[in-house]
């Protein structure tokens, strides 16, 4: 019985540190990348949480296809390694024309 608690504490371990890693690794740093490469692999992949800074990081997606069906595109614009203010997709918000 301890040998089975055991190996389930260990697996239970293991599990929470990958989803972990698999967290952070999930984010790119904006401030690393030009504005085109990250135009790139948001247009590649659909959508991309971008870390803009300490702490800080949203969704940006490359089209309205990516959000629920009740929310809209507004145009995104972050610090890039080229820029200070670069549009590099979109992000998902609640339509506020919905009551």
């Amino acid at each position: 019985m301890k040998k089975l608690a055991l190996t389930l504490s260990m697996l239970v371990a293991v599990s929470v540190a990958s989803g972990a890693q698999a967290m952070t690794s999930n984010k790119v740093d904006s401030s690393q990348h030009s504005s085109s490469q990250l135009q790139q692999m948001i247009k590649e992949h659909g959508s991309l949480i971008l870390q803009t800074g300490p702490g800080l990081f949203d969704r940006y997606v490359s089209s309205r296809a990516q959000c629920s069906s009740h929310e809209d595109t507004r145009a995104a614009y972050v610090a890039t390694i080229d820029s200070d203010n670069a549009f590099v997709g979109y992000r998902c918000v609640i339509d506020s024309d919905e009551g």
